[in-house]
């Protein structure tokens, strides 16, 4: 594990021991279908879409316009890009094609006739996951390919023995917001639920009676930490 990628390990388990010392009301985490809802399964198998990604390295050239074309634009941690006269706008999600139309639509609605744009991902940043928890070996790690949750608690060497195969939460992204839905590894494991598909930057917590009350803890105390809850 990288330096950086043990510095955030550490910074996420710091976390959670903040949280476990709070108080109040535990807010619910979706379970069940509704996890499945916000938080649907994909499929590992089939090939990743070349996606915008946040960190990424991304040139925007626009025809004839070299005053908006962009050799090297970066993709911020939210997935918005900083893009001439149009300020920020998402990419994260989009391929470069559907990006390159989006803009080509904006650029159109209020400052050139029928522009043409192009887009390329000069560089993809690294895709990690980070599981934690009660795992043997917690850590962010580098993904080889499309994972899905099993996979991911595989990376850090599988659960514990005081692990709880029912509270494992994930949390991800999602239009801007950090979201977190429960999951039921045993189920899973069973063939009686379906997997997820792990996305790059999602967070894996594999819980124990005691980091069950943490993370929601820390979900009640996010507007201070930062962290976690929808922002």
């Amino acid at each position: 594990m990288t330096r950086l990628a043990a510095k955030a390990a550490l910074a996420l388990a710091s976390a959670l021991a903040v949280a476990g010392c709070s108080n109040g009301p535990a807010p619910q985490l979706p379970a069940g279908e509704a996890a499945y809802a916000l938080l649907p399964p994909g499929d590992v198998t089939a090939p990743r879409r070349s996606e915008i990604g946040p960190n990424d390295q991304i040139s925007i050239i626009v025809f004839r316009e070299p005053d908006l074309s962009l050799e090297k634009a970066f993709v911020d941690s939210d997935g918005a890009v900083q893009v001439p006269l149009l300020g920020s706008v998402q990419a994260s999600g989009l391929t470069a094609a559907e990006f390159a139309r989006q803009l080509e639509r904006l650029y159109g609605a209020r400052y050139l006739v029928d522009p043409s744009v192009t887009v390329s991902i000069v560089e993809a940043s690294l895709q990690r996951v980070t599981v934690t928890g009660a795992v043997k070996k917690a850590g962010v790690f580098e993904m080889p390919s499309r994972i899905s949750l099993i996979d991911a608690v595989a990376l850090a060497e599988g659960p514990t023995n005081v692990a709880k195969y029912d509270q494992v939460v994930v949390f991800r992204r999602v239009g801007g917001e950090r979201v977190g839905a429960l999951f039921d590894l045993s189920q899973i494991n069973a063939g009686n639920a379906p997997d997820i598909e792990i996305l790059p930057g999602d967070q894996v917590i594999v819980g124990t009676d005691g980091l069950k009350q943490a993370y929601r803890d820390l979900l009640q105390a996010a507007p201070l930490i930062g962290i976690f809850r929808p922002f």
